[in-house]
Protein backbone atom coordinates (compact mmCIF):
# COMPACT_ATOMS: atom_id res chain seq x y z
CA UNK A 1 0.00 0.00 0.00
CA UNK A 2 1.33 3.38 -1.47
CA UNK A 3 0.63 5.02 2.07
CA UNK A 4 2.18 2.12 3.96
CA UNK A 5 5.69 2.84 1.81
CA UNK A 6 5.55 6.65 2.35
CA UNK A 7 5.53 6.79 6.36
CA UNK A 8 8.44 4.36 5.83
CA UNK A 9 10.37 6.12 3.12
CA UNK A 10 8.68 9.53 3.23
CA UNK A 11 9.46 11.68 0.06
CA UNK A 12 8.18 15.80 -0.37
CA UNK A 13 6.64 14.77 -3.92
CA UNK A 14 4.02 12.54 -5.01
CA UNK A 15 2.53 12.16 -8.07
CA UNK A 16 -0.94 11.87 -8.38
CA UNK A 17 -2.75 10.84 -11.64
CA UNK A 18 -5.56 8.26 -10.14
CA UNK A 19 -8.73 8.74 -11.68
CA UNK A 20 -11.87 9.07 -9.05
CA UNK A 21 -12.73 5.51 -8.40
CA UNK A 22 -9.23 4.75 -7.35
CA UNK A 23 -8.52 8.25 -4.91
CA UNK A 24 -12.10 6.81 -3.46
CA UNK A 25 -10.66 3.26 -2.91
CA UNK A 26 -7.57 4.65 -1.23
CA UNK A 27 -8.98 6.69 0.98
CA UNK A 28 -11.68 4.11 2.17
CA UNK A 29 -8.66 1.97 3.12
CA UNK A 30 -6.61 4.60 4.59
CA UNK A 31 -9.58 5.33 6.65
CA UNK A 32 -9.88 1.79 7.32
CA UNK A 33 -6.23 1.23 8.12
CA UNK A 34 -6.07 4.18 10.48
CA UNK A 35 -8.79 4.12 12.27
CA UNK A 36 -8.10 0.12 12.82
CA UNK A 37 -4.49 0.96 13.74
CA UNK A 38 -5.86 3.73 16.12
CA UNK A 39 -8.32 1.64 17.83
CA UNK A 40 -5.91 -1.29 18.80
CA UNK A 41 -3.54 1.48 20.23
CA UNK A 42 -6.05 2.88 22.32
CA UNK A 43 -7.21 -0.61 23.69
CA UNK A 44 -3.37 -1.57 24.16
CA UNK A 45 -3.09 1.77 26.57
CA UNK A 46 -6.77 1.35 28.08
CA UNK A 47 -5.26 -2.12 28.89
CA UNK A 48 -2.15 -1.19 30.82
CA UNK A 49 -3.80 1.75 32.44
CA UNK A 50 -6.26 -0.86 33.89
CA UNK A 51 -3.37 -3.07 35.12
CA UNK A 52 -2.04 0.46 36.77
CA UNK A 53 1.10 -0.21 34.63
CA UNK A 54 0.42 3.45 33.28
CA UNK A 55 -1.77 5.96 35.54
CA UNK A 56 -5.60 7.48 35.15
CA UNK A 57 -5.49 9.99 32.29
CA UNK A 58 -8.83 11.39 32.14
CA UNK A 59 -9.65 14.61 32.85
CA UNK A 60 -12.75 16.60 33.52
CA UNK A 61 -14.07 19.06 31.45
CA UNK A 62 -16.09 22.50 31.91
CA UNK A 63 -19.39 23.08 30.53
CA UNK A 64 -18.74 24.86 27.76
CA UNK A 65 -15.56 23.13 26.51
CA UNK A 66 -17.99 19.87 26.61
CA UNK A 67 -20.63 21.22 24.20
CA UNK A 68 -17.43 22.09 21.77
CA UNK A 69 -15.92 18.52 21.78
CA UNK A 70 -19.48 17.36 21.58
CA UNK A 71 -20.82 19.18 18.56
CA UNK A 72 -20.01 17.14 15.68
CA UNK A 73 -19.42 20.61 13.47
CA UNK A 74 -16.74 21.52 15.59
CA UNK A 75 -15.43 17.67 15.17
CA UNK A 76 -15.55 16.79 11.79
CA UNK A 77 -15.00 20.43 10.08
CA UNK A 78 -13.69 23.06 12.31
CA UNK A 79 -11.30 20.96 13.99
CA UNK A 80 -9.81 19.29 10.44
CA UNK A 81 -9.48 22.63 9.18
CA UNK A 82 -7.40 24.17 12.46
CA UNK A 83 -5.22 21.03 13.08
CA UNK A 84 -4.50 20.63 9.49
CA UNK A 85 -2.93 23.75 8.76
CA UNK A 86 -1.35 24.01 11.95
CA UNK A 87 0.36 20.71 11.15
CA UNK A 88 0.54 19.92 8.13
CA UNK A 89 0.10 22.45 5.37
CA UNK A 90 3.96 23.42 5.96
CA UNK A 91 4.92 20.06 4.56
CA UNK A 92 4.85 21.63 1.26
CA UNK A 93 7.08 24.53 1.81
CA UNK A 94 6.56 27.73 1.20
CA UNK A 95 7.01 31.31 2.70
CA UNK A 96 3.23 31.59 3.33
CA UNK A 97 2.75 28.00 4.15
CA UNK A 98 5.65 28.27 6.93
CA UNK A 99 4.02 31.60 8.53
CA UNK A 100 0.44 30.56 8.17
CA UNK A 101 0.72 27.10 9.77
CA UNK A 102 3.09 28.12 12.76
CA UNK A 103 0.59 31.40 13.25
CA UNK A 104 -2.27 28.92 13.71
CA UNK A 105 -0.03 26.03 15.69
CA UNK A 106 1.30 28.71 18.07
CA UNK A 107 -2.61 30.25 18.17
CA UNK A 108 -3.86 26.59 19.27
CA UNK A 109 -0.97 25.67 21.42
CA UNK A 110 -1.30 28.85 23.48
CA UNK A 111 -5.28 28.71 23.82
CA UNK A 112 -5.06 25.39 25.15
CA UNK A 113 -1.85 25.44 27.31
CA UNK A 114 -1.16 28.86 28.69
CA UNK A 115 -4.58 30.43 28.62
CA UNK A 116 -6.88 27.19 29.30
CA UNK A 117 -9.23 28.38 27.05
CA UNK A 118 -10.65 26.82 23.59
CA UNK A 119 -9.64 27.89 20.41
CA UNK A 120 -12.34 29.35 19.35
CA UNK A 121 -13.45 31.80 21.59
CA UNK A 122 -11.64 35.10 21.69
CA UNK A 123 -13.10 36.45 24.60
CA UNK A 124 -10.63 34.75 26.99
CA UNK A 125 -7.21 36.88 26.13
CA UNK A 126 -7.86 36.88 22.37
CA UNK A 127 -5.52 39.47 21.36
CA UNK A 128 -2.35 38.05 23.42
CA UNK A 129 -3.13 34.55 21.68
CA UNK A 130 -3.26 36.51 18.42
CA UNK A 131 -0.05 38.93 18.92
CA UNK A 132 2.12 35.69 20.84
CA UNK A 133 1.44 33.63 17.35
CA UNK A 134 2.08 36.44 15.16
CA UNK A 135 5.06 37.14 16.68
CA UNK A 136 6.09 33.64 16.84
CA UNK A 137 5.33 33.13 12.65
CA UNK A 138 7.12 36.29 12.45
CA UNK A 139 9.95 34.87 13.79
CA UNK A 140 9.98 31.04 12.34
CA UNK A 141 9.70 32.53 9.01
CA UNK A 142 12.73 34.47 9.46
CA UNK A 143 14.27 31.73 9.94
CA UNK A 144 13.22 29.63 7.82
CA UNK A 145 13.77 32.21 4.83
CA UNK A 146 17.66 32.23 6.30
CA UNK A 147 17.85 28.72 6.76
CA UNK A 148 19.12 28.92 9.93
CA UNK A 149 17.43 25.75 10.78
CA UNK A 150 16.69 23.48 8.19
CA UNK A 151 15.02 19.84 8.15
CA UNK A 152 15.39 17.17 5.56
CA UNK A 153 11.47 16.52 4.72
CA UNK A 154 11.77 12.60 6.23
CA UNK A 155 12.68 14.87 9.63
CA UNK A 156 9.56 17.02 9.26
CA UNK A 157 7.13 14.74 8.17
CA UNK A 158 7.87 12.96 10.96
CA UNK A 159 8.34 15.70 13.64
CA UNK A 160 4.80 17.10 12.11
CA UNK A 161 3.22 14.19 13.46
CA UNK A 162 4.36 13.41 16.69
CA UNK A 163 3.97 17.19 17.45
CA UNK A 164 0.08 16.78 15.86
CA UNK A 165 0.04 13.69 18.55
CA UNK A 166 1.53 14.83 21.25
CA UNK A 167 -1.00 18.50 21.27
CA UNK A 168 -3.45 15.76 22.15
CA UNK A 169 -2.25 15.37 25.47
CA UNK A 170 -4.77 18.48 26.39
CA UNK A 171 -7.51 15.89 25.69
CA UNK A 172 -5.99 14.24 29.37
CA UNK A 173 -5.03 15.35 32.24
CA UNK A 174 -1.51 16.24 31.66
CA UNK A 175 -0.84 18.30 34.99
CA UNK A 176 -0.45 14.82 36.06
CA UNK A 177 3.58 14.56 36.12
CA UNK A 178 2.99 10.45 35.62
CA UNK A 179 0.69 11.52 32.62
CA UNK A 180 3.40 13.27 30.72
CA UNK A 181 5.94 9.98 31.67
CA UNK A 182 3.45 7.78 28.85
CA UNK A 183 2.44 11.36 27.04
CA UNK A 184 3.40 9.21 23.72
CA UNK A 185 2.11 5.52 24.18
CA UNK A 186 -1.13 7.80 25.59
CA UNK A 187 -1.33 9.79 22.12
CA UNK A 188 -0.32 7.23 19.86
CA UNK A 189 -3.58 6.73 18.36
CA UNK A 190 -2.92 10.97 17.17
CA UNK A 191 0.26 9.98 16.15
CA UNK A 192 -0.91 7.35 13.98
CA UNK A 193 -3.14 9.34 12.59
CA UNK A 194 -0.25 12.07 11.54
CA UNK A 195 1.76 10.02 9.66
CA UNK A 196 -0.86 8.89 7.27
CA UNK A 197 -3.08 12.52 7.05
CA UNK A 198 0.80 13.22 5.94
CA UNK A 199 0.87 11.09 3.43
CA UNK A 200 -2.23 12.51 2.42
CA UNK A 201 -1.38 16.14 2.53
CA UNK A 202 1.55 15.26 0.52
CA UNK A 203 -0.32 13.11 -2.41
CA UNK A 204 -3.74 14.97 -2.32
CA UNK A 205 -3.06 18.89 -0.94
CA UNK A 206 -4.31 20.42 2.47
CA UNK A 207 -7.84 20.01 1.44
CA UNK A 208 -7.51 15.95 1.01
CA UNK A 209 -5.71 16.15 4.71
CA UNK A 210 -9.13 18.08 6.04
CA UNK A 211 -11.12 15.51 4.59
CA UNK A 212 -10.01 12.38 5.77
CA UNK A 213 -9.59 14.19 9.25
CA UNK A 214 -13.11 14.66 9.00
CA UNK A 215 -14.16 10.92 8.29
CA UNK A 216 -11.60 9.81 10.90
CA UNK A 217 -13.49 12.36 13.80
CA UNK A 218 -16.50 11.71 12.75
CA UNK A 219 -16.62 7.95 12.08
CA UNK A 220 -16.51 6.64 15.76
CA UNK A 221 -19.93 9.38 15.62
CA UNK A 222 -21.43 6.82 13.18
CA UNK A 223 -20.19 3.99 14.71
CA UNK A 224 -21.64 4.64 18.11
Amino acid sequence: MDAVKFIRFPKEELSNDETIYKTILEFTLILLLCFGLSVISLIITEFLRNLEFIPSYTREWSNVTKQVRDNIIYAVVMFPILEEIAFRLYLKRTDLNVFVSVLFMVYMISSAFIFNTSHFSIENYGLPRILISISVALIALYIYKKKLIYLKFKHLYYLSALLFGLVHIYNYDYTNPEVLIFVVAICMPQIISGLFLGYVRIKYGIFGAIILHGLLNGLPSLII
